[in-house]
């Protein structure tokens, strides 16, 4: 893998059910015959949806990108409680979930809109001691993790047949999903775990314009080139400032300094022909 692409590159891919995200990076560095390729939010193999995937100088995007807040579609299981809390774990309680009504979990979800305290599952790619949390859960371990705030900014009751109810959920960053329909079951003196996981966005990237696997395997490299957004629309909602010519060789130096104040905190700083030279902050964020 010596050659480089000619060109970097954004590409939203619908990752589909029982492929890890790591899969489908190497899959791109294969086509584009790099090494330099990136992804801006894992999923858990189970989980479909939306996987940002950067290579070229774009990987240098991917943790403004990972800080998007994700939308997801979550099928809730209650009744069960698995030690991974989805269904892919071993069941370690199960309960009588049949006199559970849609307005019981209705009312219980207030409890889990705007800022939450999660405590990471052992089942995570977080570390303690040096290794991987899900390394320590296979053997065994249980280990103290220190909850961490989230938010949750929109959680909808969608569909309802006991004892799977469908939510809609848009939250910030780090939010673990399977462990809001864990906490969820214990609200409702059920348990709970999660069935089935769609994520449908990333901040204003979303699976209908994503790119199925499928057809990602039959690319060359060219035309994954050309599917690929440039760097500049990766951040579309990031405001644009133009840089004259004579200023561009300060910027790309990282000795540029922008006129006057900035009241948006950050920026894309463009060229005079739409390529991205650099991200700038401006006012407080």
């Amino acid at each position: 893998m010596k050659r480089r692409p000619r060109r970097p590159g954004v590409l939203v891919v619908d990752k589909p059910a029982g492929s890890g995200s790591r899969q489908i990076v190497d899959l791109v560095m294969r086509t584009l015959g790099t090494r330099r390729v990136g992804h801006a939010g894992t999923l858990d193999p189970f989980a479909r949806g939306v996987l940002l995937v950067a290579w070229g100088k774009a990987t240098a995007l991917v943790p403004y990108l990972q800080e998007y807040e994700k939308s997801y579609e979550a099928l809730v299981r209650f009744g069960r409680v698995t030690d991974t809390q989805d269904r892919t774990g071993t069941t370690v309680e199960e309960r009588d979930a049949s006199g559970l009504t849609r307005e019981a979990v209705e009312a219980a979800l207030p409890r889990f809109r705007g800022w939450i305290e999660q405590v990471p599952p052992m089942y995570s790619a977080l570390k303690h001691g040096g290794k991987r949390l899900h390394e320590l859960a296979r053997r065994g371990e249980t280990v103290e993790r220190a909850p961490r705030r989230r938010r949750v900014h929109r959680l909808e009751l969608t569909a309802w047949e006991p004892p799977l109810a469908r939510l809609s959920v848009t939250c910030s960053a780090g939010t673990y999903v399977r462990t809001l329909a864990h906490d969820l079951g214990r609200e409702v003196g059920t348990g709970a775990c999660l069935e089935e996981l769609t994520r449908v966005a990333v901040g204003p990237h979303s699976v209908e314009g994503a790119v199925p696997v499928e057809r990602l395997e039959r690319l060359s490299a060219e035309e994954l080139l050309e599917l690929g957004m440039d760097p500049r629309d990766a951040l579309p909602d990031w405001p644009v400032i133009r840089v004259p010519r004579e200023e561009i060789r300060g910027v790309l130096s990282g000795a540029w300094r922008p006129p006057g104040s900035l009241l948006e905190p950050r920026y894309r700083l463009l060229d005079e022909t739409d390529r991205l030279l650099a991200l700038a902050e401006g006012g407080s964020r």
